[in-house]
């Protein structure tokens, strides 16, 4: 037995088919016009049908890695730092400084977290009008989780995170959300 017999075969006539079709359409139209002196006609012939040819056959022959690919793409494909309609705020008190997302226009539905009062800000971390953004853990899934669970505490959204009843996976799927022992958030 030789050994091209166990190598797997990279011969597509369907691929064949098509490009002797295409070059056939290409050029048989473009002489075509070419012929009635349509020149101008020719040309941008065969501009638009070379790119259709050449974009329907990287589309239908192309590799997994092509441009066209149908593969599945993660959603959104960057995260936002706060919940929806929130403001990212740096809460400084003395020398700590905190990460936090405020509310400036009163989105939160289960009255989790206040309207920020921007003319007399609290300096208390703990306070209400603050949503944290730190967490008990570093682990991506962990601090995903975490962060859905107070989210959806507070009555928010969080696009790539939670809906408002679920929690979002990377893949875009939804879970329950996950227990307060499970993500140390609060009860």
């Amino acid at each position: 037995m030789s050994s091209s017999t166990n190598k797997k075969s990279s011969f597509n006539i369907y691929f064949i088919i098509y490009a002797i079709l295409a070059i056939a359409i290409v050029f048989g139209g473009t002489n075509k016009m070419y012929g009635e002196n349509l020149m101008i006609s020719a040309f941008f012939f065969f501009i638009a049908a070379s790119a259709i040819f050449l974009i329907y056959g990287l589309r239908w022959f192309g590799t997994d890695k092509s441009l066209l690919s149908n593969a599945p793409v993660s959603w959104p494909p960057t995260i936002n730092t706060c919940p929806d309609y929130l403001t990212y705020y740096n809460l400084i008190v003395g020398k700590e400084s905190y990460d936090m997302c405020i509310d400036m226009i009163g989105v939160s539905r289960k009255g989790g977290l206040t309207v920020f009062p921007a003319d007399n800000p609290p300096v208390d971390p703990q306070s209400s009008a603050y949503f944290p953004l730190a967490t008990k853990s570093a682990d991506p899934v962990q601090r995903n989780a975490e962060l859905c669970q107070r989210a959806m505490m507070a009555g928010l959204t969080w696009e790539g995170v939670t809906n408002g009843e679920s929690c979002t996976l990377p893949d875009g799927s939804t879970i329950a959300p996950p227990s307060a022992d499970k993500t140390g958030c609060p009860a």
